[in-house]
């Protein structure tokens, strides 16, 4: 079974086709990269991938299931633009993200504890996005949670 299978995936916005009948395998333990310019559909398939944008023609599975909410919660994606609010602090954006991914207020609070503590991080708590370098800011969406022993 390839980890995710790719086959006869087409989008397009408008008149603009962006992907256009895209079929590919990623086997399981692979790290493969998707290379081409700009507008070539690199993004746009990646977002498919990820069920963020949704293929118009094609099928698109992770390890065997059809792409959606489901595979959503077994895939990272880490674009460049994070989508955090720069203004907020990171204590309060990482408690953002996990009551959004649906964990109670108290299990976010212990889990960024946890988190932060385990990673040296406890000092970025009350420092706002803006404040950190751009390497600093991709790892502020790690999943308070996940394999957090309680959370």
């Amino acid at each position: 079974m390839q980890a995710i299978h790719i086959e006869n995936v087409s989008k397009v916005f408008g008149e603009f086709k962006a992907v256009d009948n895209v079929s590919f395998d990623v086997r399981p333990g692979c790290i493969y990269g998707i290379l081409g310019p700009n507008g070539a559909g690199k993004t746009t398939t990646i977002r498919m991938i990820n069920y963020i944008t949704i293929p118009d023609q094609g099928v698109i599975t992770i390890n065997g299931v059809k792409a959606g909410r489901q595979t959503q919660e077994i895939i990272g994606y880490l674009p460049e633009e994070r989508g955090l609010y720069k203004k907020m602090k990171v204590g309060e954006q990482l408690i953002y993200l996990a009551r959004l991914k649906g964990m109670k207020l108290n299990d976010a609070r212990a889990s960024l504890k946890f988190w932060l503590e385990r990673f040296d991080a406890y000092g970025w708590i009350d420092k706002e996005v803006s404040e950190l370098s751009k390497g600093m800011q991709r790892h502020l969406p790690f999943q308070p949670g996940q394999g957090y022993p309680g959370g």
